[in-house]
């Protein structure tokens, strides 16, 4: 599938980062960068960048400071950027595990206003990694900014979002932080995008603003066959078609926003 590769990020030896070795960069693939009208100091418009930070990537603070370092030097080459988090690896399962000890059939509604803290705290800390490197920030939550959503409160589909407001927003930051997963249905109730859902929030704020480059940062550096972690030698694909990328993309892109980006011409 064309462009799919465009959308993913690598974040390069997230084990040895792990380990206390020097903190690589994060590379990225296939940048096509839009243009919002700002203009950087030698004259070229400034582009917008939908950076989506998973789980993977925010296993401790620490990895926030990272993150916070990798935005703050694009910016210095004139992006604007929405950071997409999703929750520190591990908090949504926490949660839910606690919220299903209370109570072994938790309401939809309240599970997904639990749920949201987690990545609530993720921007949070991402706003002050980047306080503290000097880049001017900014972090939203779904009562601030909501996407909003219809269907199921555990599986809902994004309908809309003040775009507008999000442009806004870049005008006075450089970067604006954005909860990843979580909505608000037409009737103000907390909604979940589905497991993995923070892939397709990025998608949705990228198609929004409409001229926004949107990447994935994952820990692993394409689309593989198989999990390349437990199949050592195996090789990426360098292009599939959109039904293939449906089909062995779900353990590394969520299978709503493969069809998201397919049903918008995303590229």
């Amino acid at each position: 599938m064309p462009g799919l590769g465009d959308a993913l990020v690598r974040e390069e030896s997230a084990a040895g980062q792990r380990r206390g070795d020097a903190a690589p960069g994060y590379t990225l693939f296939g940048e096509t960068p839009g243009v919002d009208g700002r203009r950087v100091a030698d004259g070229r418009a400034a582009s917008i960048s939908v950076l989506k930070f998973g789980s993977s990537v925010l296993a401790c603070p620490r990895d926030y400071l990272r993150v916070a370092d990798a935005l703050g030097a694009r910016v210095a080459m004139g992006s604007r950027i929405v950071a997409v988090v999703s929750a520190m690896e591990g908090q949504t399962d926490a949660l839910l595990s606690a919220a299903r000890s209370v109570s072994p059939e938790p309401a939809d509604a309240l599970v997904g206003a639990l749920l949201a803290t987690g990545e609530e705290a993720s921007v949070a800390l991402l706003v002050l990694a980047l306080a503290g490197r000097g880049v001017r920030a900014e972090g939203f939550n779904a009562s601030r900014l909501p996407i909003l959503t219809r269907g199921a409160l555990d599986d809902a589909e994004p309908i809309g979002v003040d775009a507008a407001r999000l442009r806004t927003a870049l005008q006075r930051s450089d970067v604006v932080v954005f909860p990843g997963f979580v909505g608000v249905d037409v009737t103000g109730v907390p909604s979940l995008l589905g497991r993995g859902g923070s892939d397709l929030t990025a998608l949705f704020l990228g198609h929004a603003l409409g001229d926004a480059e949107v990447c994935l940062v994952k820990d692993v550096d394409g689309v593989y066959p198989a999990d390349p972690r437990t199949n050592p030698g195996i090789a990426a694909y360098e292009e599939m078609d959109w039904s293939e990328a449906i089909r062995v993309g779900g353990e590394i892109v969520q299978g709503k926003a493969v069809e998201f980006a397919q049903r918008h011409r995303m590229r």
